[in-house]
């Protein structure tokens, strides 16, 4: 077994620190830690451990509970209980005297976060950061929560009451929180092994549009209740499976969400890029830390959609979230850092918020008018009560030019230069935070929503930063030996999670598609055998492992098909496999990618929409996938332009390929199946082909382009037959006749 795998969660305590000669500074054992969420909590005088074996050795010694708390540098509710209950004298004495207390980044340990939220979860019906669980010093959760106020308020609990109490039980009614374990440990095993039996694949994408459909709202455009999180799988499945069965009511959720989502304050009007969510339904007000994972999967989502309708708006909103990705997330060695914080100085959202004075102090009267209307920025404002508001688009510039009596060419101007002063007046403000962790799997997501603007958009930029970022990453968290978490500084380390892994396999068969480049589909090929070695063995009827070989996780490894902030990894995998069976013909590709949706189908049940990766590897595999060959020269015009028919076409998974001329043509074939026999000639040509079965080359673009959309038609026919035969079956077992209940 690899060395950083048996390592795994429990050998992150730095030994050899000597405590802090000031008493009040009890973090000290996380000072050097390589995590800046851990380092912020080494003035603390709580007598912080970091998750490791010295920890749970001293628990046991002292036969104490431990507290055991998890969050993450960008959490704003974390900094302030940092603030609040951490700094607390009173409190950390008592914790010192009483609990052993362990601090875990969530990003760098995401196993034991996944569970121990798991575990509140069960007990509170809730969840969220900072986490906070007591434990058995064997490690088993016996009760938790979230934010904890240091007395009571807020219809919360005081931390101290709550210390208190479990001390009080831990010492007088051992056999009560002994009992609580055991009960929370069974209903945990218990959940995770519940499987649905019977779920079909067609009446698991009805039941995506449906759940969608039953928890959307119009206006606002969202889906569920405040708080609104933006969900960029979910709003792909709706606008492809709406376009190919000429589903305008489906089409219309999705396109109808990114739409309002770019005009709300969840999106940086100012500076570009998306906060994490908004804490309304409107999109107005966000919690304001921006994470890249947002940026990546929100982007490739406009990028997507705005393909499948042929809408240009939704084409601009990617290219500036992916432009505002660069300018604040991209660092020296050209991967991205992982979040930027929520709070600026310890006042949340203080670098975002605008009045009416200051913008015309920045701007002058005319010209704040005109941007003040537009950006819904007022007295008083939107944000909590005050004078201070989220910009977001609260009417259109056509609209406000015609409101105030400006031509419109003189306030396209203003607006684009009074947006370009206050962006850069705001530089000067007091700056969130940015944790330049390194993330496999964020970056990962920034790597393809990056390549998938560069082919759709033919932009330069994009195609360079996206190789660039696999660069940086190929090597220090992608090696012979597996694939680690993540990256601070020079120190990698830690166990890749499962999502990680798929993310990377994602990202380079997108990478190829932006630059044809043959080694990047060996990659994702190499990146599968090393997922199945370390997160296998596929068995009979189950999916993949989230942890890798090795990894010690209470309860042992599990395997998961929801998405979380990030698609499933099971999901994500089954999707690259039908990608690579098609380029490469092999048929353990196709194969494995079954036995994993099979599986999929089995976990989630009838719960499509937590799954809507799920939703787009069971889209894959029962529609035809158009996987087109396009052979010629790439610095034509005509070979450009066919692959531009393929790249820019709405059905939702078309597979390309490419073979130049002479030996990196040669090359290419060897690696890509869908390439071999397919001589150069000297006329670019591309040869279409569905389940293996190729049509006849064709060098005449508006042809290509035509059949492609008589496929998603016969796509379109297909899913409306499959419907068909569902809605008879669903009728013909309405009609027999129900048994008595208690009619043996």
């Amino acid at each position: 077994m690899n060395t950083w795998m048996l390592c795994t969660i429990f050998c992150l305590a730095l030994p050899g620190d000597e405590p802090d000669s000031d008493p009040k500074h009890g973090g000290w054992r996380l000072a050097k830690s390589p995590s800046a969420y851990l380092r912020e909590h080494a003035e603390n005088p709580v007598e912080w451990y970091s998750w490791g074996q010295d920890a749970f050795d001293k628990a046991q010694a002292l036969d104490r509970p431990i507290f055991l708390s998890i969050g993450y540098s960008s959490c704003h509710w974390c900094h302030v209980m940092r603030r609040e209950s951490f700094s607390d004298q009173e409190i950390a004495t008592f914790l010192n005297e009483n609990f052993i207390s362990i601090k875990v980044d969530r990003e760098d340990l995401p196993h034991v976060d996944d569970f121990y939220m798991d575990a509140v979860r069960a007990m509170t019906d809730r969840g969220g950061w900072p986490l906070s669980v007591f434990l058995m010093p064997d490690l088993t959760p016996f009760y938790g929560g979230t934010y904890f106020p240091p007395r009571t308020r807020f219809n919360r609990p005081g931390f101290m009451d709550i210390l208190s109490s479990i001390d009080r039980v831990w010492r007088e009614e051992r056999e009560k929180v002994i009992d609580n374990a055991i009960g929370l440990t069974k209903r945990l095993e218990e959940r995770s092994a519940r499987v649905f039996e019977g779920i079909e694949p067609e009446a698991y994408l009805n039941g995506g549009l449906t759940g969608a459909a039953d928890s959307y709202t119009p206006d606002p455009a969202g889906f569920g209740n405040a708080p609104r999180f933006p969900a960029p799988r979910l709003l792909q499945y709706l606008v492809g499976e709406g376009t190919l069965r000429g589903d305008e009511g489906a089409i219309d959720q999705g396109v109808s969400v990114l739409r309002a989502m770019a005009a709300g304050g969840i999106y940086d009007q100012v500076g570009g890029g998306f906060h994490r969510y908004s804490v309304d339904a409107k999109w107005q007000v966000p919690h304001f830390e921006k994470m890249l994972y947002n940026q990546g999967s929100l982007a490739e989502s406009y990028f997507e959609v705005g393909r499948m309708t042929s809408d240009a708006g939704l084409y601009s909103i990617g290219r500036a979230t992916l432009e505002a990705m660069l300018r604040q997330f991209r660092l020296e060695d050209g991967s991205f850092a992982g979040s930027w914080d929520a709070d600026s100085g310890g006042v949340e959202g203080s670098y975002y918020v605008w009045t009416p004075e200051q913008v015309e102090e920045l701007l002058g009267e005319e010209r704040a008018a005109l941007l003040c209307t537009v950006l819904g920025i007022t007295s008083p404002g939107n944000f909590e009560g005050g004078e201070e508001s989220v910009p977001r688009r609260a009417t259109t510039l056509e609209g406000a030019a015609k409101s105030l009596g400006i031509e419109m060419e003189v306030a396209e101007t203003w607006f684009s230069e009074g947006i370009d002063k206050m962006e850069q007046h705001r530089s000067h403000r007091v700056a969130p935070k940015r944790d330049p962790k390194v993330v496999l799997g964020w970056n990962a997501l920034a790597i393809s929503a990056l390549a998938r603007g560069a082919a759709l958009l033919d932009e330069p930029v994009f195609r360079e930063a996206a190789v660039g970022a696999y660069a940086s990453l190929k090597g220090s968290l992608v090696n012979d030996d597996g694939f680690l978490r993540r990256r601070d500084g020079e120190i990698a380390g830690n166990p890749a999670t499962l999502q990680d892994a798929a993310l990377w396999m994602k990202c380079c068969l997108d990478l190829y598609e932006a630059t044809f480049r043959p080694d990047f589909v060996a990659e994702a090929a190499r990146s599968w055998q090393l997922i199945l070695r370390d997160f296998g063995p596929l068995e009979q009827g189950e999916g993949l492992y989230e942890a890798p070989a090795g990894a010690e996780i209470l309860l042992g490894r599990r395997r998961e098909f929801f998405d979380g902030a990030i698609p499933s990894g099971n999901a994500t995998v089954a999707r690259c496999l039908l990608r690579l069976h098609e380029l490469t013909g092999e048929g353990q590709y196709r194969f494995h990618a079954e036995h994993i949706i099979a599986a999929g189908l089995r976990s989630i049940g009838p719960y499509p929409t937590g799954s809507a990766e799920l939703l787009l590897a069971v889209q894959a595999l029962v529609r035809a996938t158009p996987a087109v060959a396009v052979v010629g020269d790439p610095s034509r015009e005509e070979t450009r332009a066919l692959l531009k028919a393929v790249i820019e076409s709405p059905i939702p998974f078309c597979v390309v390929a490419l073979r130049p001329s002479g030996e990196s043509g040669v090359k290419a074939a060897e690696v890509i199946s869908l390439l071999q026999d397919r001589a150069v000639e000297d006329s670019p040509r591309a040869f279409l082909c569905v389940d293996q079965v190729c049509d006849l080359p064709t060098s005449d673009i508006d042809a290509l382009s035509g059949r492609l959309l008589e496929i998603a038609q016969q796509l379109r026919s297909s899913a409306d037959a499959e419907e068909s035969v569902t809605e008879e079956e669903s009728q013909e077992e309405s009609q027999k006749e129900t048994p008595d209940p208690q009619d043996p």
